[in-house]
């Protein structure tokens, strides 16, 4: 009923919107299903609501949410690698989708040959929030943890999730060790670190920042180089006393591999001309998304550039999902 009613909302302001009218023949003729592989009220989520209500008009066709959570983003991710490469199907995409095969053995799609890039949306930093009652700053936090080896956990939105790696990096820089809870997305993990049952996680900063500001719980800093824009009070982790400790999780829309090349631009147009409204830019910033653009080749580019840095991240840790 949700996904009706959305799809009813959506395609009244696509016929209302400037330029509908004006649209081209051609791709698109029918909505266009965009699959996000968390489930909804996180960063992605979100993100992919701004990013699709912002193509519409662009595309003369509304962009659907299709939420399809679970296993560390795998789920969505094999969904749109295997759909019919019409166009009719994109997923927003980030790091994960290329690096888990570097971790699980027997992931279904090939991010090498299954998935065909369109742009960029962005990318933002992640926060380190523990729980209260924890040590609150990052030097004290770090030598409560080393003094406590496999004593506290740590939480993450799935297993070979980028909140995970970037937790694992985390741990392989601090010297520390700690017990991994996976969850099913972003939301419940940070549910269970108000409540106290997990000490640790790495979430997307503007996921955090709510509970952050209520005293619900506790922040060491971003993982970023240069400090939040919507919260310039809070240090790098950086600067709290992590140097050379710099991580920004990505965002970007990919589909399947052997989509028409006049499909791919269409669709990339319309991803440009999106993330350089002013108003997107604002909301996308709300989320912790600084917006930025590259054709699909450059795009691509981008993200076998970003795979090889993983990489070494996974082999630093000595992470392997069997």
């Amino acid at each position: 009923m949700t996904t009706r009613r959305s799809l009813i909302a959506a395609t009244a302001l696509t016929l209302a919107a400037p330029g509908f009218a004006r649209a081209q023949g051609g791709y698109p003729t029918r909505p266009v299903r965009f699959v996000v592989p968390w489930p909804p009220g996180g960063a992605t989520s979100n993100i992919a609501r701004v990013v699709g209500d912002a193509m519409t008009p662009h595309l003369g066709q509304p962009l659907v949410l299709d939420h399809r959570a679970g296993a560390g983003g795998a789920i969505g991710s094999e969904n749109a690698a295997k759909s019919p490469a019409d166009g009719y199907t994109i997923l927003i995409a980030g790091a994960g989708t290329f690096y888990r095969p570097l971790i699980e053995r027997n992931v279904p799609w090939d991010p090498a040959k299954d998935f065909g890039f369109v742009g960029p949306i962005g990318d933002g930093p992640f926060a380190l929030v523990v729980r209260n009652g924890l040590p609150a700053t990052l030097p004290a936090f770090i030598a409560h943890v080393k003094a406590r080896p496999g004593q506290l956990n740590f939480a993450s939105s799935g297993q070979g999730a980028t909140s995970h790696l970037t937790a694992e990096a985390f741990n392989v820089a601090a010297g520390i060790q700690a017990t991994h809870v996976p969850y099913r997305g972003s939301a419940p993990a940070m549910t269970d670190l108000v409540a106290g049952r997990v000490d640790y996680y790495f979430d997307a900063f503007s996921t955090v920042l709510e509970n952050v500001r209520a005293g619900r719980i506790q922040i060491m800093g971003v993982t970023t180089s240069a400090r939040a824009a919507q919260a310039p009070e809070i240090p790098t982790l950086m600067e709290a006393g992590m140097p050379g400790f710099s991580i920004a999780p990505w965002w970007g829309i990919v589909g399947p591999a052997g989509m028409p090349e006049s499909v791919v631009a269409r669709l990339s147009a319309a991803l440009e001309k999106a993330v350089a409204e002013p108003a997107v830019v604002q909301a996308l910033s709300a989320q912790g998304c600084r917006a930025f653009f590259m054709p699909p080749a450059r795009f691509e580019q981008f993200v076998r550039a970003e795979d090889a840095k993983w990489s070494r991240v996974i082999e630093g840790a000595g992470l392997r999902i069997q």
